[in-house]
C-alpha cells in the first residue's frame, strides 16, 4: 500500500487506534512522512494519544483543512500544547466542519481564536454556560450537534438577554430537561430551520398544545422537528396524543407524530419519525401498539418495518424469546452492530443457541457481534466452542469475555474471518498473552487495558500452519498453566 499510495494525491484520512484496530495510527506515522500530504482536505482520527495527534496536525493545519474530526483521545487531562494547536486549527480560514468528542474546547485553558468560520460543530456535551461561550466565539455557525446537553440551572438566566441568530440547525441528545427550562433555553435561537431532540423529560413535554405555542412565538422559522422521548406514564401520553392532531401538525407542519407502546414494560416511545432511530436498547417484551396521528394500528398488521434505520441492537437473553415481534418491529438487515446479553447458561444451551442462528441468519449485515455475561455466568471451553458455532463469516469484530487463554486461542483458530477481538475481564496478565501471540503466525497488534484485551489480525495464516501452530499453542498453554 505504501508503495501504491501517493501522499501529495490524498484529500481525506481516517486514522483509528479503537477497539477494532489498536497500534493502526502508530503503524500508519511509521509507514508515512504526514509533511507529504500537501492535499489534504478531510482528516478524521480515534482515539488517538496526545503526542501523534500534535505530530499530525502540526503538518495538517497547514493545508487546506475543510474538516476536522478527533474522538475518543486517549487524553485524561488536557495539555497545553494540544490545545494551542488546536485553537490554531479552528483559526484556519478553509475549515468549515468541527467534530471533537473530547471536553477539550470546555477546558478554562482553551483560548477561543479571533477568528473563525467553522460552520458545523459537534461536540461530546457541554453545558448552558458553555452553549453560549461557542455561539459568542462562533459567529459563523450554522449547525451544532450536542451528543449530551446539561442544562446549568444555576446561570441559565444570566444568559436569557442573548440570542444567536446565526443558529438555523440544533440537535441535542440524552437530555433530561422540563418543558419549562427547554422553552426559556430556545429564546437564545431564534432563527432555527431544524431541531432534534432525544432523551426523557417531565411530563409537560408531551404536550402538543404548548408546542405549538412555542414554535410559533419562539421559532417561526421552524420547518422540521425531529424528536424522540421515552416515559412510562402511559396516561399522559394518550391524553396528549390528541393535540398531535391538530391543524398545525398535521396541515400547516407535515409532521406526524408516532407513539410505541409495550403493555407488559410499560414503556412507551414517542417520536416524530422512527427513523431518527439508529441506535435501539430494545425492552419490548412482547406484541406492541404502534398509533400515529395519522392512522392506528397494531404489530403485525403492517406490512412495514417501524424502526427502519437501526445500525445498533441490543438485546438481552430474556427477550430472544420475543424475537418474532421484534422482527416485525425492526428491520435486521440494517443492523451492524449487535449486543447480546446472556444470563442463564442452562437456558443458553436449550434454547437460546437455537434462537441466536436464526437471529443471525436475519442480521445477515453485521459486522460487530459483542456477547455479554451477567455476573455468575458460567463460562467454560464447551460454550466457547458453541459460540464460536454461531459465528458467521459476514462478522469481521468479536467482543466477549474470556476465562483462559485456552479460550482466547480457540477463538482466534475457530474464527478465521475475523480482523479484530477483543477480550475482556481477563483474569490473567498480558505478559503470557504477548508470548503466545509469537506462535500464531500472524501479524497482530494489540493494547492491553482495563482487563482487556485488544487484537487487531492480518490475514488468516496459510492451511498448512494451523496444525503446528494449534499444537504449539497447546504447549505453551499447558507450560503456563493457565
Amino acid at each position: 500500500m505504501c508503495r501504491i499510495v501517493r501522499p501529495e494525491n490524498v484529500i481525506s484520512l481516517i486514522l483509528s487506534n479503537d477497539d477494532e484496530t489498536p497500534g493502526q495510527i502508530e503503524l500508519f506515522l511509521s509507514l508515512f512522512d504526514t509533511r507529504q500530504f500537501i492535499r489534504l482536505r478531510s482528516l478524521t482520527v480515534f482515539a488517538i494519544e496526545d503526542d501523534n495527534l500534535n505530530r499530525i496536525l502540526n503538518h495538517a493545519i497547514h493545508n487546506s483543512l475543510i474538516s476536522l474530526s478527533i474522538e475518543r483521545s486517549h487524553s485524561s487531562n488536557h495539555p497545553s500544547t494540544t490545545l494551542n494547536i488546536l485553537s490554531s486549527a479552528m483559526s484556519r480560514p478553509t475549515l468549515r466542519k468541527f467534530k471533537c468528542t473530547i471536553d477539550w474546547l470546555l477546558s478554562d485553558s482553551f483560548i477561543w481564536p479571533r477568528e473563525s468560520n467553522i460552520k458545523h460543530l459537534t461536540i461530546d456535551r457541554c453545558t448552558y454556560k458553555q452553549f453560549c461561550t461557542i455561539l459568542r466565539h462562533l459567529s459563523q455557525l450554522r449547525t451544532i450537534v450536542l451528543r449530551s446537553f446539561n442544562l446549568d440551572i444555576h446561570n441559565e438566566y444570566e444568559y436569557q438577554s442573548t440570542s444567536y441568530p446565526q443558529l438555523i440547525s440544533l440537535s441535542m441528545g440524552r437530555l433530561f430537561l422540563s418543558m419549562d427550562k427547554i422553552e426559556s433555553f430556545l429564546c437564545l435561537t431564534p432563527s432555527l430551520v431544524h431541531l432534534r431532540l432525544e432523551g426523557s423529560a417531565d411530563d409537560a413535554i408531551f404536550n402538543g398544545s404548548r408546542w405549538e405555542k412555542l414554535i410559533r412565538a419562539k421559532l417561526p422559522s421552524l420547518n422540521r422537528f425531529d424528536f424522540c422521548f421515552r416515559s412510562q406514564n402511559r396516561r399522559v401520553i394518550e391524553l396528549s396524543a390528541i393535540q398531535f392532531r391538530t391543524p398545525f401538525w398535521l396541515n400547516e407542519k407535515h409532521w406526524p407524530v408516532n407513539c410505541v407502546y409495550d403493555d407488559i414494560m410499560e414503556e412507551v416511545l414517542l417520536c416524530s419519525t422512527p427513523d431518527l432511530i439508529t441506535r435501539l436498547e430494545y425492552n419490548f417484551n412482547g406484541p406492541v401498539v404502534i398509533s400515529t396521528t395519522i392512522q392506528n394500528i397494531c404489530n403485525g398488521q403492517s406490512s412495514q418495518y417501524f424502526f427502519r434505520r437501526i445500525v445498533e441492537l441490543e438485546l438481552s437473553q430474556y427477550l430472544l424469546d420475543s424475537l418474532h415481534f421484534t422482527s416485525k418491529l425492526v428491520d435486521f438487515s440494517q443492523v451492524m452492530e449487535l449486543r447480546i446479553l446472556l444470563s442463564d447458561r442452562q437456558k443458553f444451551i436449550s434454547k437460546t443457541q437455537e434462537q441466536l442462528i436464526n437471529l443471525l441468519k436475519e442480521t445477515n449485515h453485521i459486522r460487530s457481534l459483542k456477547i455479554f455475561f451477567e455476573h455468575g455466568f458460567i463460562i467454560d471451553f464447551l460454550l466457547i466452542e458453541n459460540i464460536c458455532s454461531l459465528v458467521p463469516h459476514h462478522v469481521k469484530h468479536l467482543d466477549i469475555e474470556a476465562k483462559t487463554l485456552a479460550d482466547i486461542y480457540l477463538i482466534i483458530e475457530r474464527l478465521q474471518h475475523l480482523s479484530s477481538i477483543t477480550f475482556r475481564r481477563l483474569p490473567f496478565s498480558l505478559l503470557p498473552v504477548t508470548e503466545w501471540n509469537t506462535q500464531l503466525k500472524r501479524d497482530v497488534a494489540y493494547r492491553y487495558n482495563q482487563d482487556a484485551l485488544h487484537i487487531w489480525l492480518d490475514k488468516s495464516p496459510t492451511e498448512g500452519n494451523r496444525t503446528e501452530t494449534f499444537e504449539k499453542a497447546r504447549c505453551l498453554c499447558d507450560t503456563l498453566k493457565v
